[in-house]
């Protein structure tokens, strides 16, 4: 390339990036101002990044191990290296955090993530075509995404995807010979190290996407570009081992202290619906539509995962293209590689408006090593990245008019434009007076260890705790996944919205004196806080109401019966307990002759069969632990939700007498079965109508011995 089109180029790079740069600034910072404190996105997740970037800067502050602590879930502590840690972009924001806090650091950080990723596509793009306009909409297409505007409203980590494109440029210019083997791994082994940094979960899948791409371009193209293509195996796997290297410190906490087997978020719920390739959500101008929001409304999961829209126009476009491409190898690798990330988006199960239909590839596919712990959904992002590789190809190849080709532009550009109201891409960050004023520090001591509500992803605790400047530790936090010591404790689902706990004070003190809890803070505009503040009461310490928070101070040692006993039998008590107000709903619900098909915990409630104090919320993203409905045959399924220890006295009560015991379901419990310990699963057990029936009536005849005795001396007894 000579150097007036070296210098062209590199204005047209600038303009690019200038260009998204101000679409980002337009569409996301808008509508920050004259709202100082508001941050880019929603709900909880924003703020739980901005406590990882100040979590790194006390860390290196202080000379702290980032990847342990026990700053949250204390005092046991939690290893990060599994959350959500964004180390690249945290040390990007060290500088900022000091200097204008940590909100406007993240609106910052988050402002560039779109803008990026259009750009690497752009730049990859144009190598593609060589051409500039056509390029610049491919850029447009995958940075501003829906799955990209979607995961920008939560998650940094998602849309720092920079790297992704960036690779495959690299991998061209290698088969290219453009640059020597040694630079591509070294290059290789920079980019995949960035990208680990921004979010583990990307780096693997690249790695899966990438290997299969290499696998079909092995099978489709000539012999020539096969041998080239087979001679990036050895400096791609260099690039790997030097990314190792770099990050070993970082892989050591990762997999020294064990790691999932299984997904840490279920598969099925972050799967693509059908539908949501055609119906956008409100993310995009289109989903404002009532119709499109009554739709919408039926996918699984939140806003943020359901990134799956394509839109009518890009499908047609993919046709179009496919049937002009299909004869060149490039054009059948593209629409291969574009299907099958799409079925993978899909995930085990097809969904269709919310229903299920009939199993994916995913469901096999899936149970391989890393693909089992990766999200169907999340595919999309390459998927778009390939579409925009086609629309890129497609507009530059086109001989037709300026204006036509305009036209296209515009018709993919309007299907996937994003909302435009300024006032959806942002949010206030409340917090209450005690933290931002040091109030904490005249309550608490040092380090004393707090039980904040609400609880976890539900409320900002994570930033309470930021503001304090790492003051106070929690028995709590949120940190994505939750060590099981926690997550096994009957009130960590009580207060997620699971409000059917029975015998919920004592099962509170037992938490507080496990955990030593010296102070639970509640803040008020929690949406079940009534309800919390009757069971917190209970702790018979008087609640004080100061600076918008309820704080609940406990004496040291206060609940000292309650520490030495055995959470596995806390946990058991609270499941059987559990159980036995459902069997005894369902036997009171078929007595009643009510219809079986229409058994469900909303239907026991109306009925006022379950005990008052429960709360059964029938809205689709509620919090469940437990579930009631027939089942094949006219029999009846009962779920609760435990860990095998757990839900082991339960088994072992009902093995002889229901039809068939699932655990962890839906793999079918025998007396040769050895669950995992350390999980906490679903228990389905199902009865025929005769034996359901048969044991409600024996929890009146024959009570079980936990209906019998009290809480401490029960739990002491194992019952």
């Amino acid at each position: 390339m000579t150097s007036p089109d070296r210098a062209a180029h590199r204005w047209q790079s600038w303009g690019a990036l200038a260009l998204y740069f101000a679409i980002a600034v337009l569409l996301l910072d808008r509508g920050l101002a004259g709202h100082p404190g508001y941050y880019i996105g929603r709900d909880t997740d924003p703020p739980q990044t901005m406590w990882f970037f100040n979590w790194w800067r006390y860390s290196l502050a202080h000379g702290l191990n980032p990847f342990i602590t026990d700053s949250v879930w204390a005092p046991l502590g939690i290893n990060l290296a599994w959350t959500t840690l964004v180390p690249l972009p945290a040390w990007i924001s060290i500088p900022l955090q000091p200097t204008v806090g940590e909100p406007a650091t993240y609106n910052i950080v988050i402002s560039f993530a779109l803008p990026l990723a259009a750009f690497s596509a752009f730049l990859l793009c144009r190598r593609v075509t060589g051409a500039f306009w056509p390029s610049v909409l491919g850029g447009y297409i995958f940075g501003f995404s829906s799955y990209m505007l979607g995961q920008v409203l939560a998650h940094l980590d998602l849309v720092s995807v920079f790297p992704v494109p960036l690779i495959a440029l690299l991998t061209l210019k290698r088969l290219d010979t453009e640059i020597s083997a040694r630079r591509f791994a070294i290059l290789l082994a920079a980019l995949l190290t960035a990208q680990f940094l921004c979010f583990p979960e990307i780096f693997a899948t690249i790695t899966i996407v990438g290997g299969f791409a290499l696998l079909l371009a092995l099978a489709l193209f000539e012999r020539d570009l096969r041998a080239r293509l087979v001679g990036l195996i050895a400096p791609a796997l260099a690039g790997y081992l030097m990314a190792s290297a770099t990050l070993s410190p970082y892989l050591f906490y990762l997999l020294a202290r064990g790691f999932p087997h299984a997904p840490i978020w279920t598969t099925a719920s972050y799967s693509a619906d059908l539908l949501a390739f055609l119906v956008p959500t409100g993310t995009a101008m289109l989903g404002t539509t009532r119709i499109a929001t009554e739709i919408a409304r039926t996918f699984q999961h939140d806003l943020f995962e359901n990134g799956a829209y394509l839109g009518i126009a890009i499908v047609v476009f993919v046709e179009v293209f496919r049937r002009r491409y299909w004869r060149e190898r490039v054009g059948k690798f593209l629409t291969i590689m574009l299907a099958v990330l799409v079925i993978a988006s899909t995930g085990p199960m097809l969904h269709v408006a919310g229903r299920q239909g009939f199993w994916m590839p995913w469901a096999i596919v899936g149970r391989l090593p890393i693909l089992s712990i990766a999200l169907p959904v999340r595919f999309m992002m390459y998927a778009f990245l390939v579409v925009a590789l086609m629309v890129a190809m497609w507009l530059a190849a086109l001989r037709a008019r300026l204006l036509t080709k305009f036209a296209v532009a515009a018709i993919l550009v309007a299907s996937i434009a994003p909302n435009p109201h300024a006032s959806f891409w942002v949010s206030p960050l409340d917090i209450p007076t005690f933290f931002t004023d040091r109030t904490y520090a005249s309550e608490l001591e040092p380090r004393e260890i707090i039980l904040p509500l609400p609880w976890g992803n539900l409320g900002n605790s994570m930033y309470w705790q930021l503001q304090s400047g790492m003051y106070f530790r929690m028995a709590g936090g949120w940190t994505g996944i939750s060590p099981f010591e926690f997550a096994r404790m009957p009130v960590n689902n009580y207060f997620y919205g699971g409000i059917d706990l029975p015998e919920a004070g004592d099962q509170l003190k037992a938490y507080v004196a496990r955990f030593g809890v010296r102070a639970a803070i509640a803040d008020p505009n929690e949406a079940n806080f009534e309800t919390f503040k009757q069971t917190l009461d209970s702790l018979g310490v008087a609640g004080l109401n100061e600076k918008g928070v309820w704080i609940y101070k406990i004496a040291q040692d206060s609940f000292a019966a309650y520490a030495k006993l055995p959470p596995a039998q806390v946990e058991a008590r609270a499941d059987a307990l559990r159980f036995d107000a459902i069997l005894e709903a369902a036997g009171k619900y078929l007595a009643a002759g009510h219809d079986l098909s229409m058994l469900s915990p909303f239907e026991l409630k109306r009925l006022d069969l379950l005990p008052h104090d429960w709360l059964v919320d029938a809205a689709p993203d509620a919090y469940k632990d437990w579930q009631i409905a027939s089942a094949p045959a006219g029999q009846i399924g009962i779920i609760i939700v435990g860990s095998y220890e757990g839900v082991r006295p339960l088994i072992e009560r009902y093995r002889a007498i229901a039809s068939a015991i699932d655990y962890p379901a839906p793999a079918r419990w025998t007396t040769d079965s050895h669950p995992r310990l350390d999980v906490i699963k679903p228990l389905l057990v199902i009865f025929d109508a005769a034996q359901l029936a048969d044991a409600a009536r024996s929890l009146q005849t024959s009570p079980p011995p936990q209906r019998k005795t009290p809480f401490l001396a029960g739990v002491t007894a194992g019952l």
